[in-house]
């Protein structure tokens, strides 16, 4: 049994996948932990699954291919239904994140004895490579309506729309998750029970191939989805009261 399996959920991205499926594997060599490596590609037009296709054999690698659905959050949690390791774990596939993050997420697990520990830009060690402002802008904003319509969840954890993590899967049952848009931690974080986490600084690097797949729409399907999981946890309560009375008070 894989100690780890890693979902690669992807579109488009034929110049970056084979690097990063070799670069990850290769930083699992000699650490005596055993990686599953798995590719959900949403029948990219680009070959990005006859590219990941090349390398089995080489690794312990599955590559699958949805031709009817789409969303990078669905996809990811395909890959972990059919996957075998005892902690799952995702990472985008456009090289944004560094590869060896997915080993430092383990051993952090290890070392701390966590059941989740989360890619962080934003503790000791996180941070952006050459990032234009208004996308740090998004950012931050993202980030702070996060914590506003999920206060409870959110309250201690610095980087709520990171897309790097892994964890325990016998904290959350994959098969009930129902995540929407690119943010599948937050679905993950909700639905589950984690007793003890922590997050792992990384840099967070500018992408030098492909093209990015963040739009507006992404944007209100997030906002959609934390509102979802603000009113199925009661958390969303606490912002529409603070709001009502301060607008009693005014009035």
């Amino acid at each position: 049994m894989p100690d780890v399996s890693l979902v690669i959920p992807t579109y488009n991205e034929a110049k970056n996948i084979a690097t990063l499926i070799r670069e990850v594997n290769k930083s699992f060599e000699g650490s005596g932990a055993k990686l599953e490596t798995i590719v959900v590609d949403d029948n990219s037009p680009d070959g990005t699954a006859e590219k990941a296709r090349e390398l089995l054999g080489k690794y312990d690698l599955k590559v699958f291919v949805r031709e009817k659905e789409r969303g990078l959050a669905t996809a990811v949690q395909h890959g972990w239904q059919n996957s075998t390791g005892k902690f799952l774990a995702v990472i985008d596939g456009d090289m944004q994140h560094p590869p060896d993050i997915i080993l430092n997420l383990y051993k952090a697990i290890g070392e701390h004895g966590l059941d989740m520990a989360v890619a962080s830009r934003k503790v000791e060690g996180g941070g952006t490579l050459n990032w234009e402002i208004h996308r740090m802008i998004i950012s931050l904003v993202a980030i702070y309506i996060g914590k506003v319509m999920l206060p409870f969840t959110l309250w201690s954890v610095k980087d709520a729309t990171t897309g790097c993590f892994m964890f325990d899967r016998n904290g959350v049952d994959i098969s009930k998750l129902s995540p929407s848009g690119f943010k599948i931690f937050l679905e993950v974080l909700v639905r589950g029970k984690f007793k003890k986490k922590r997050e792992v600084g990384y840099v967070f690097n500018q992408r030098s191939l492909g093209e990015s797949k963040m739009t507006i729409k992404q944007d209100v399907i997030y906002i959609y989805h934390l509102a979802k999981l603000g009113f199925s946890t009661g958390e969303i309560a606490i912002p529409i009261l603070i709001f009502a009375g301060l607008l009693s008070i005014i009035v």
